[in-house]
């Protein structure tokens, strides 16, 4: 956690005294989830944001999260690299660290791999796997999704996931959703999603508007 956390100090304090030479990222999100615990649950708001800062694929960021829970608060940090082949395929390998301020603080971290190729002018697949190594007694965990977005419009996006993870002591359990993305402009998108899976206490559907931008750079 020292090596992370100092890291992150190197790269934001390296951007700040050569931001030329970095690409600066922030952005924010407000959701709401309706019965997303179970039937009479009501809805439940998150509002979050993050800041990232890239360097030649190399990336570090901070991402956080106020709910209405504060149990649910989140504070994560994460290192990682992007780039993308002469073809078209995306990929991404990082690690983050996950904390829950109000609920026994650390929560451990996860290793990730994502691949995004376009399939066509409008349809892009992806695929994303995931492992957190044992923690605190838990065993070590994996998990993988499929998605598939297709670009109805320049404003309008359908997309679908599904994924399976393992659960300590406990089969797999498996968890999908689907929806629709209106963009207002470049930086702007209004989500509307049903989600459910086997694990799930009810199905529940979610509504967000993001906000992504490039703050410094590009």
């Amino acid at each position: 956690m020292r090596i992370l956390t100092g890291l992150m100090a190197l790269a934001f304090s390296a951007g700040t005294a050569m931001a030329q030479d970095f690409l600066v990222y922030g952005g924010a999100e407000l959701e709401f989830t309706y019965e997303e615990f179970g039937p009479d649950t009501g809805t439940v708001s998150y509002l979050s944001g993050y800041v990232e800062l890239e360097k030649a694929g190399f990336y570090t960021g901070v991402w956080a999260q106020l709910a209405d829970d504060d149990l649910l608060n989140e504070v994560d940090l994460y290192l990682g690299y992007r780039n993308e082949t002469a073809a078209g395929l995306a990929y991404t390998a990082y690690y983050t660290r996950y904390y829950y301020p109000n609920d026994g603080n650390d929560g451990g971290g996860e290793f990730s791999l994502e691949f995004d190729a376009p399939l066509g002018d409008r349809f892009t697949a992806s695929a994303d796997f995931y492992y957190s190594p044992k923690f605190e007694g838990v065993s070590a965990l994996g998990s993988a999704y499929v998605a598939g977005a297709w670009t109805v419009t320049d404003a309008l996006e359908l997309s679908a996931n599904y994924g399976v993870y393992e659960v300590d002591l406990a089969s797999n359990e498996t968890e999908w959703d689907f929806g629709a993305t209106y963009y207002v402009g470049d930086e702007t998108g209004i989500d509307l999603r049903y989600y459910d899976g086997t694990e799930y206490l009810s199905s529940y559907l979610g509504l967000s508007v993001t906000w992504d931008s490039t703050l410094l750079g590009g």
